[in-house]
């Protein structure tokens, strides 16, 4: 059942699961999803690209982090490899300037055996083989480096009986307790690597501090760094506090004070360096040394002596000024209370009566210790104003194994105060078994890992980071949400601009009549229908990046106002343009040059292949010129041009109504009365100033601006008005010679033209 539950807790399995989900909102609800009218998941394959996008995006993410986990991996057992390399030989943290701290490093080294450095290298080498290969952590199939496992540091005084309590602790060391020993060297620190955890059992002279003060305060803070280098946001997750009972017992007054004050320090030491805020657990070892303890819990089996004895205290709260450590006294009180409860049942099942004597004292020597450690943890662990508050979680009684002589504070007392004989304890002999140590660590202190806070000064660096980008994110969100109702607002403003133009529109197409053939009457018309936003006058502007966004209307309104627009030039303008045409077709029936240029015009509109814009252009500009009313102002003038092109760009033309069959054979015939030559002859006079003919000579020119001083004209006309340049040496062969064959473009006339060349060949 417990493998079935790891499987479904397993973040693979979880992240798998989500990424399955993901891929299901995607198929089923992304085809919901539209943007602008467009719906970038609402085919098979914009599905299939975004969900290899996500996943690929998730396997990125998850090499990217084992690459990481790898890297931070190796580098911490590099930095254990080296510094086993100096196990035995001194501290490489000395300060190398001090010539007695690197005279007493040399006199180590001198110390040292080359067979014992060389056993711990090996031993070392052999480990960190495999290191790399352990499966930490292996719940449930999961695989932990060596730094992402929970870490904690056990310090205390030489003696206290950390080494002790870890190895009879119960714990899975997977390398064997053989080859973890002695890592880090014996006075330097253990590392032990168990399933669960990563312990770093230091050396007691690194919490005292007494023997070599600088050296070992170097080699302290050096083992301090390595581990902050590795482990930045949290480079342990709690301390144990190791605390001798037996030293307790026998040290005076100005010892335990002192030993108090130094591992007071090594605390302080420990928030100040890694900057963070942890869980302390205060061991009290060697508790077999108490008088009775052996006998009182002789009948436990091991299960039961793997169960807790001590007190968690509440978390510490703050505001409160004394601090946890007020507790101490009443849980003392609470122990000594249940060690009673149980002392009956004890006495009863006990037959020897000498054990019987020890069993009955044990909870009073038990409570004797009430004062004792109240004093030294309260001298510890009481919150200062001037010092980093601790996280004290609580005290706890253990016993590694059973060796030494117990003290009977009782005894001693009674034999101080009446000066009678003490008859001392034999020492315990036989197979030492733990005491209260198993559970302690699997079931209190491993599932409060995550109680520990991370390092401030990374903490705040990341924090602004994340602020940074929250920020960004907020901004980011704030300018889109902005972009978004500016443009949306715009796009409301722009489709009530073009609801306002349409019925403009209207209103003039209401106005406008069918038989009109003055093309000034269409301008308002046309006009309102280009003045559409987004319509044809804006055909060139873009989208306004300020309406864009997803949310951009023009591409739908204005290309329907562009089409209303092309379809009123067509319907509107064009329609008078022919009426116009043969209203001239007939009115200049003696002037058969002009009377040809109109035929060969109002033919083209019809004929796809004849069809001359520029020419069309020239000459429906010449007749407004020449024959739209004077109150057509200038600005109109070229607002008909501009609808002209616009007419223009849509050829070929669709013709509203059909050409006039009757008038266009009515004009051929009235055409094929002049000859062609004629013909041609009059279409070159007529267009021989835009054709290119050279200009008039006048006698101003001939004979010099001072000419009509000397010289008056009979008609009254100006001597500047002369000869056209037709007619002069130059117009007949630089012009009319050269222009003529190109003016024999006799289509318009069809089959015409062939009887017209027979009847006069010489044309």
């Amino acid at each position: 059942m417990k493998k079935i539950l790891g499987i479904f807790t397993n973040p693979w399995f979880i992240g798998i699961l989500g990424f399955l989900a993901v891929v299901a909102l995607i198929w089923y609800l992304g085809p919901l999803i539209s943007v602008a009218g467009q719906s970038p998941l609402g085919s098979d394959l914009g599905r299939i690209i975004t969900i290899m996008t996500v996943g690929s995006g998730l396997v990125l993410y998850q090499l990217v982090t084992y690459i990481q986990t790898l890297r931070s991996n190796r580098n911490m057992l590099a930095d254990l490899a080296g510094q086993a390399g100096a196990a035995g030989g001194g501290q490489a943290a000395a300060a190398a300037d001090d010539q007695k701290i690197q005279a007493q490093r040399k006199k180590e080294e001198e110390a040292a055996s080359g067979e014992e450095i060389a056993t711990l290298k090996q031993g070392l080498d052999e480990a960190l083989v495999v290191l790399k290969k352990a499966k930490l952590g292996g719940q449930a199939g999961r695989r932990q480096n060596l730094y992402q496992l929970p870490w904690y540091i056990i310090i205390g005084p030489p003696g206290s009986g950390k080494t002790t309590a870890l190895i009879n602790s119960g714990l899975r060391f997977p390398l064997g307790a053989g080859k973890v020993r002695g890592v880090g060297g014996t006075r330097n620190c253990d590392w032990w690597f168990t399933d669960e955890a990563v312990l770093l059992d230091t050396a007691g002279r690194y919490t005292t501090q007494d023997s070599h003060e600088e050296v070992d305060r170097a080699a302290w803070r050096g083992f301090l760094d390595l581990l902050k280098k590795h482990r930045k946001r949290r480079p342990i997750n709690g301390a144990f506090v190791a605390i001798s009972l037996a030293d307790l017992l026998r040290q005076s007054d100005e010892e335990r004070t002192a030993q108090a004050i130094a591992i007071k320090q090594r605390v302080q030491e420990l928030h100040e360096h890694f900057g963070i805020r942890f869980p302390i657990y205060v061991l009290f070892t060697k508790v077999d040394l108490i008088a009775g303890f052996i006998e009182f819990f002789s009948d436990l089996g091991q299960e039961e002596r793997a169960q807790v004895w001590g007190a968690t205290f509440p978390m510490d709260e703050p505001s409160d000024p004394q601090g946890v450590v007020e507790h101490v006294a009443a849980e003392f009180e609470l122990l000594e209370r249940r060690l009673n409860d149980r002392m009956v049942q004890r006495l009863q099942e006990e037959r020897d009566p000498q054990r019987r004597d020890l069993i009955y004292t044990f909870p009073q020597q038990f409570g004797a210790l009430k004062l004792l450690a109240d004093q030294f943890l309260k001298e510890v662990f009481r919150p200062s104003r001037y010092e980093e508050r601790v996280l004290l979680r609580g005290m706890y009684f253990t016993s590694g194994t059973q060796e030494g002589t117990p003290i009977d504070r009782l005894m001693s007392a009674l034999t101080s105060t009446f000066g009678l004989h003490r008859q001392s304890l034999g020492a315990f002999s036989g197979k030492g078994r733990s005491y209260f140590i198993t559970r302690l660590l699997r079931d209190v202190v491993f599932p409060e890992a995550e109680i520990a806070g991370t390092n401030l000064r990374v903490e705040r660096w990341r924090a602004w980071i994340q602020r940074g980008a929250y920020l960004a994110a907020l901004l980011i969100t704030v300018i889109a949400a902005a972009l978004w109702l500016t443009s949306y607002a715009r796009n409301e403003m722009y489709v009530r601009a073009v609801e306002k133009q349409r019925l403009e529109v209207v209103k003039q197409i209401q106005a406008l009549s069918p038989d009109q053939t003055d093309p000034s009457a269409a301008l308002p018309l046309l006009n309102a229908a280009r003045a559409i936003p987004g319509s044809y006058g804006e055909r060139d502007a873009g989208a306004p990046w300020l309406m864009g966004f997803g949310l951009y209307q023009g591409d739908k309104l204005g290309g329907e106002a562009k089409a209303i627009y092309q379809r009123l030039l067509l319907q509107a303008l064009l329609p008078r343009i022919i009426l116009r045409l043969e209203e001239r077709l007939r009115q200049t029936t003696d002037n058969p040059g002009a009377l040809y240029d109109t035929l060969k015009i109002y033919l083209m509109m019809d004929n796809q292949e004849r069809f001359d814009a520029k020419a069309f252009k020239a000459w429906q500009e010449q007749d407004w010129q020449a024959n739209l009313p004077r109150s057509i102002t200038r600005e109109q003038r070229e607002q008909l041009s501009a609808h002209l092109d616009a007419l223009l760009a849509q050829a070929p033309l669709q013709l509203p109504i059909a050409l006039d069959n009757t008038l266009i054979q009515n004009t051929r015939a009235l055409l094929n009365q002049v000859p062609l030559s004629q013909r041609i002859y009059e279409r070159i006079k007529q267009n021989q100033r835009t054709a290119g003919a050279p200009p008039d000579i006048g006698l101003t020119v001939a004979a010099g601006p001072d000419t009509p001083r000397v010289f008056d004209r009979k008609s009254g006309q100006p001597l500047n008005v002369g000869i056209p340049g037709l007619y002069t040496y130059n117009g007949y062969y630089q012009f009319f010679s050269m222009k003529a064959p190109s003016w024999w473009d006799n289509w318009p006339m069809k089959a015409g033209f062939w009887e017209r060349r027979r009847r006069f060949p010489a044309a």
